[in-house]
C-alpha cells in the first residue's frame, strides 16, 4: 500500500514500478480504517481517496506504537497546508492554501503523552505555524463583506490559545517549528512564542536579492538591509533561526553568494542550509520545466524530467540550463558559502548567543553536526555522492557507506569571487 505526496501525484507509478496493490492519495486520517479492513477482507480496491480532511477531524498518531528508543525527537503536527504558493514547493498544492488547524486540546494531548515517554524536545512539524499574517488581516479588514476578518481572527486566535497552553507545561520542554519571516513583523506573536518555550525556528530566506525572491514566487520576503533588521527581530525574541537559502536561481549571478554570506551573518541567525534548486513534482518549478525537457535527453529510455524512475546504476543528478553559470560553478559556489558561514571562527562568534562555556561548545558541536549532515556536498545528505562526469552531468556514485565520512567535495580554498562565468551547461 503507498501513500504520500508523490503516490499521490503519480499513483499509476506506485503501481507499475513499485507493484502496490493499492494507492491511497491525501490525507489518510480517515480512509486508513477502510484500507485495512478491506485488507483484512482480501477485497483491496486499486485506489483510495482521502482527500482534505478539515483541521477538527485530523486523527491523533497511535505514538505508543513507536519504539521510543529510536527516536530523540518528537513530532506533532498541529496546522496543514499553507497560505502561499512558493514555485518550488508542493505543500500549497497537496495540502492546500487554505490552513487546517488542530484544535488545541487534541495537540496539548499528543504532547503530553510523548512527554511521559520521555521526549523532551518536539518539533511542531507544521507547513507553516504563522498562517495569518498582519498583512493578512489588513487586507481584510478593507473588505466590504466582513465574513473573511471574522475567520482569520479566529484562526490568530487559536495560535494564541495553543500557545498559552504550551506555555503552561512542563518546563523542560523545547519546541520547534516552521515559520514565515513575516512573522517577525508580528511582535506579539514572537513574544507568545517565546513564552511557549519555542526556541527555533527554520525560516525560508530563500533568496537575498529582489530578482531571487521573484524568480521563487515570494515577494512577501525582505531582501538587503530590511531582511538583516527583521532577521534580528527573531533573535531579539529568544527565537533561533536557521535560516534556508536556495542557489541557482535564474537570476543568481556570481556575487549572489558573496552577499548570502554577508547578510546570513549580519542577521544573527544561528544555523543555515544553503541547497541548491531543485524542480520537485508537484511544483509551479516542475511544471514550467517539464514541458521544457519533452524530447530532449533520455537516460535509459527515461526522461530526465522522471529523474526518480532512473535505475541507480546509471542514475544522474538533473541539471537545469542557467542563464550565466555552469551546474559546476553552481555547485562549487555553493560550497563556498558553506564553508564560510560554517568556519570555526564563525561559528565560535555567533555562539556568543550561549550563555556559559559549556553552552557555546554545545553550539558549536551542534553547528558541526549539522554541517556534517551535508557531507561537504552542500545537498541534502543520502548514500549517493556526486560526482562530475566527462560530459557535464553530476553522476551518482552509490558505493559510500558512510557519507558523513565522505571527502569526494572537500576543496581547498574558496573559489575565485570575481567574474567567472562559464557559460550555461
Amino acid at each position: 500500500m503507498f501513500g504520500g505526496i508523490h503516490a499521490s501525484l503519480f499513483p499509476d507509478e506506485a503501481r507499475k514500478h513499485g507493484g502496490a496493490h493499492a494507492v491511497v492519495t491525501g490525507d489518510a486520517d480517515h480512509i486508513w480504517a477502510r484500507v485495512l479492513s478491506d485488507c483484512a477482507a482480501g477485497a483491496l480496491e486499486p485506489l483510495y481517496e482521502g482527500g482534505r480532511v478539515a483541521g477538527t477531524e485530523l486523527v491523533k498518531p497511535r505514538w505508543d506504537l513507536i519504539d521510543r528508543n529510536r527516536y530523540a525527537w518528537a513530532s506533532v503536527q498541529t496546522v496543514r497546508g499553507c497560505p502561499k504558493h512558493c514555485s518550488f514547493c508542493s505543500v500549497w498544492r497537496t495540502d492546500g492554501q487554505e490552513p487546517r488547524q488542530l484544535a488545541s486540546d487534541g495537540v496539548l494531548e499528543e504532547i503530553v503523552e510523548l512527554r511521559r515517554m520521555g521526549f523532551r524536545f518536539m518539533l511542531l512539524a507544521d507547513d507553516n505555524f504563522y498562517p495569518v499574517t498582519l498583512q493578512d488581516l489588513a487586507q481584510a479588514r478593507r473588505r466590504r463583506d466582513p465574513t473573511r476578518l471574522g475567520e482569520l481572527e479566529a484562526l490568530r486566535a487559536e495560535r494564541f490559545e495553543l500557545m498559552e497552553r504550551l506555555a503552561l507545561l512542563p518546563s523542560d520542554l523545547c519546541f520547534y517549528t516552521q515559520i514565515t519571516m513575516e512573522a517577525a513583523e508580528d511582535p506579539a506573536f514572537l513574544q507568545a512564542m517565546r513564552k511557549a518555550r519555542i526556541k527555533g525556528a527554520l525560516v525560508g530566506i530563500e533568496s537575498v536579492t529582489p530578482d531571487g525572491l521573484k524568480d521563487v514566487h515570494k515577494g512577501f520576503n525582505l531582501h538587503g538591509e530590511a531582511l538583516v533588521t527583521r532577521l534580528r527581530q527573531f533573535r531579539a525574541n529568544g527565537v533561533h533561526v536557521l535560516g534556508s537559502f536556495i542557489f541557482g536561481l535564474p537570476s543568481d549571478r556570481p556575487e549572489t553568494f558573496v552577499a548570502t554570506v554577508e547578510i546570513s551573518q549580519r542577521a544573527q541567525i544561528d544555523f543555515a542550509q544553503f541547497v541548491t534548486l531543485q524542480r520537485l513534482p508537484g511544483t509551479v518549478d516542475f511544471d514550467k520545466w517539464e514541458p521544457e525537457t519533452a524530447g530532449q535527453v533520455e537516460v535509459n529510455g527515461v526522461p530526465v524530467s522522471r529523474y526518480w524512475l532512473i535505475p541507480a546504476s546509471s542514475a544522474r543528478n538533473v541539471v537545469v540550463v542557467h542563464p550565466v553559470m555552469s551546474p559546476e560553478e553552481i555547485r562549487r559556489r555553493t560550497q563556498w558559502v558553506w564553508d564560510q558561514f560554517y568556519s570555526l571562527p564563525t561559528v565560535w562568534r555567533r555562539s556568543r548567543v550561549m550563555k556559559g562555556l559549556c553552552a557555546r561548545l554545545g553550539f558549536l558541536l551542534m553547528s558541526k553536526l549539522y554541517r556534517q549532515m551535508y557531507a561537504n556536498t552542500g545537498l541534502a545528505p543520502a548514500s549517493r555522492r556526486p560526482i562530475v562526469g566527462h560530459d557535464g552531468w553530476r553522476t551518482l556514485c552509490g558505493g559510500c557507506s558512510r557519507p558523513s565520512r565522505c571527502r569526494t567535495w572537500r576543496f581547498q580554498k574558496p573559489p575565485e569571487m570575481g567574474h567567472e562565468t562559464s557559460g550555461s551547461s
